[in-house]
């Protein structure tokens, strides 16, 4: 009967100690620049990543971002959004990374190498694969 305990309390444990291989990865959205970025994952609440600084993202199952870049704000009020971009990721197993391009020549070259598809002022899938970076945009937000 004694050695039963330690039997059924590690059994009891297995399910905690095991867990479920996650197909996740942690990806960064980088501002370079000078302007706010403000950004959503798969449609859930917004935040704010402010120019020079970056925000750690987890990515775990395929889903979308939402990106908009505005002028700096005058007091509480937002400035005026220069840049917007929606890009879809992939997340399987431990390779995640931003789904950009069409599908021409796909399986020769993979997605996105004729440049049909710019997501210009954003940089995606660099440094590493699943990262965003707005890079500087130098005339946004001149008063014209």
């Amino acid at each position: 009967m004694n050695a039963i305990r330690p039997l059924a309390a590690a059994l009891l444990l297995l399910p905690f100690v095991a867990g479920e291989a996650s197909a996740a990865c942690t990806r960064r959205i980088v501002n370079r620049s000078a302007l706010t970025l403000v950004a959503s994952q798969d449609g859930g609440p917004a935040f704010v990543v402010p120019p020079g600084h970056a925000r750690t993202v987890r990515l775990a199952a395929p889903g979308r971002f939402d990106l908009a870049a505005t002028c700096p704000a005058a007091g509480f009020l937002p400035g005026e959004t220069v840049a917007q971009g929606s890009f879809a990721y992939e997340a399987i197993l431990d390779r995640c990374y931003i789904r950009f391009g069409t599908d021409a020549l796909n399986a020769e070259f993979g997605r996105g190498t004729l440049g049909l598809q710019s997501t210009a002022p954003f940089t995606v899938n660099n440094p590493r694969q699943g990262d965003i970076v707005l890079g500087p945009v130098a005339e946004a937000c001149l008063p014209q």
